[in-house]
């Protein structure tokens, strides 16, 4: 995937089985969920309906935990209030399943009276929604993904925290941009007296790093780059390719997730911040799946099927299709490629375990 068009390279597009393997999304969630309801109870100015906008909402379980508070939240808070619950994401989502799931058993439209459901498609790096008609957005573990890929030469890792001179400062002003963009585009949705929930993984100083942060996931990535390297050096993997590619995402500090807000002077005077603050995870926060690590195989199956969740997809249209001459090709080398993953964590088990800080913003638009 060489296009330079950002509509050519979605960061998130083509997740795999992504319901069964977002552990980590989910933990997120569910530790928002009593913050949902407040933020649902301090909102005012609300207008003709209370409009609920689910950021990057995924394919279905975790954008419902997240509608099913906010919606118990404003009947109780808001009698009578029309809801709208709108689920904001990228074309490629798998929208048949998310609306399936949404009107069926466990769906919050199951004997709700008052609550409409729509889709808002296309990237949350642009306007998705009416200007002052949202009551409450939020965006839980999608933020940190680019708008578009970003290709750099970075040849000794495939992510951001191990990326150092030119090729960090690159990256570090994508991220900020992206972010500054981000905020504009709810700066117009939300109305006055509208919050913005975002809840994603952040990063904490840490002197043992190269630079200065400790990352959540820098085990997860160090183990992506451990197998693409050892297949690029068996000639599975085009080692050029390799050398110019790195996940395009970016787990903020607090500092950095602040700045903007403080140094735009469109930001400031659009927002008020009620909470921004990175904190470890409030389960597992030293390796997500802790609690299997006593049987081997199924703690590799566990990761290996997280991890492919989200990486699959990039990898195959970044690493593997370049690297092959036909589909079938990019098939075998991505089942080789997660193959060698399940195998490195039986053997090395909690050495690349998944760590896990929260970065959370709360903004009350003015």
């Amino acid at each position: 995937m060489q296009s330079d068009n950002p509509e050519d390279q979605k960061s998130t597009e083509g997740m795999v089985d992504y319901n069964r393997n977002s552990a980590a999304q989910q933990q997120i969630i569910d530790s928002q969920a009593m913050q949902i309801r407040g933020l649902v109870e301090k909102v005012s100015n609300i207008g003709t309906e209370f409009r609920i906008v689910d950021y990057g909402c995924g394919p279905g379980i975790s954008t419902i935990n997240v509608m099913r508070p906010a919606i118990e939240a404003c009947r109780s808070a808001h009698p009578g209030e029309k809801i709208a619950a709108c689920h904001a994401d990228q074309p490629g989502n798998d929208w048949n399943t998310l609306f399936g799931l949404v009107s069926g058993p466990s769906g919050y439209l199951n004997g709700t009276e008052n609550v409409r459901t729509e889709a808002a498609i296309g990237s949350f790096y642009k306007q998705m929604a009416a200007e002052n008609s949202v009551s409450l957005g939020t965006c839980f573990a999608a933020s940190h993904w680019f708008s578009r890929a970003l290709h750099l030469y970075a040849p000794n890792t495939v992510w951001f925290a191990d990326l150092e001179g030119e090729a960090r400062a690159e990256m570090a002003a994508f991220a900020r941009q992206d972010w500054l963009t981000f905020l504009r585009c709810r700066a117009l949705e939300l109305h006055p007296g509208g919050y913005l929930l975002v809840s994603t993984l952040g990063s904490v100083p840490d002197a043992q790093e190269k630079n200065g942060f400790a990352a959540s996931g820098r085990g997860i990535y160090r183990a992506l780059q451990v197998v693409a390297r050892e297949m690029a050096d068996e000639g599975l993997i085009n080692g050029e390719i390799l050398d110019n590619f790195v996940f395009s995402l970016w787990f903020m500090s607090e500092d950095e997730a602040r700045d903007p807000l403080k140094q735009d002077p469109e930001l400031s005077k659009a927002f008020e911040i009620d909470t921004l603050k990175v904190e470890p995870a409030p389960l597992h926060q030293a390796d997500l799946f802790a609690d299997s690590i006593g049987d081997p195989v199924e703690y590799a199956r566990l990761y290996t099927g997280y991890v492919r969740a989200f990486a699959d997809s990039t990898l195959r249209k970044q690493l593997f299709e370049p690297s092959t001459n036909s589909a079938e090709d990019a098939d075998r080398l991505a089942d080789e490629f997660f193959h060698r993953l399940d195998g490195l964590y039986r053997k090395f088990l909690d050495k690349y375990a998944f760590e896990i800080w929260h970065l959370t913003v709360v903004l009350r638009r003015r």
